[in-house]
């Protein structure tokens, strides 16, 4: 990793350069390519501020740390940085990794469908259906926990589901025999 250095009312000598890579180079582990980074080190009166940059092909961090001394604002920016970096790192791995597996089961008894499996049911509920009309049926879904509703509709005597969709606005399945 090349590393440029700015300093602001400061000279920053070789030792603190040397300093500087060596801490840097901690968070070479969390990159794959880096096009940039930057080191900016400014004084004021009796404050130095560490600013650290690096950028890459896919990733961008920042961070920077304000205190009376040179070296340990250096430490508190590599740390911010090494804590970023292993978010984003983390981030990408857990994107990375496989779903996990979906209860399908293969019989050789039962027909199959297109990927060679056959569903499995994995859980049964049995649902009361009561006569209510469709408003009536919105009200007490909007009351409940529960994701659907099915009832059966006071003035045409069909069975219907009611069910909450993810915009939290509600769907209704009415079956056409």
């Amino acid at each position: 990793m090349e590393l440029e250095f700015i300093g602001r009312n400061t000279e920053i000598t070789e030792q603190q350069r040397a300093l500087a890579r060596k801490k840097l180079n901690r968070l070479t582990k969390y990159f794959n390519s880096v096009h940039e980074a930057r080191l900016t080190v400014t004084q004021e009166k009796h404050r130095c501020l560490v600013e650290a940059h690096i950028r890459g092909k896919d990733f961008e961090v920042a961070a920077s740390a304000e205190t009376g001394e040179w070296t340990t604002s250096l430490q508190e920016a590599v740390e911010k940085l090494e804590q970023q970096a292993r978010r984003f790192k983390q981030r990408l791995t857990a994107r990375k990794r496989p779903r996990e597996r979906q209860a399908w089961e293969a019989s050789e008894a039962e027909p199959e469908t297109r990927r060679g499996k056959v569903p499995r049911v994995v859980e049964k509920r049995h649902v009361p259906v009561i006569p209510m009309t469709v408003d009536e049926a919105a009200l007490q879904l909007a009351s409940s926990e529960e994701p659907f509703l099915v009832f059966r509709e006071a003035t045409s005597d069909s069975i219907n589901v009611l069910y909450r969709r993810r915009d939290r606005t509600f769907g209704l399945v009415t079956p056409d025999f």
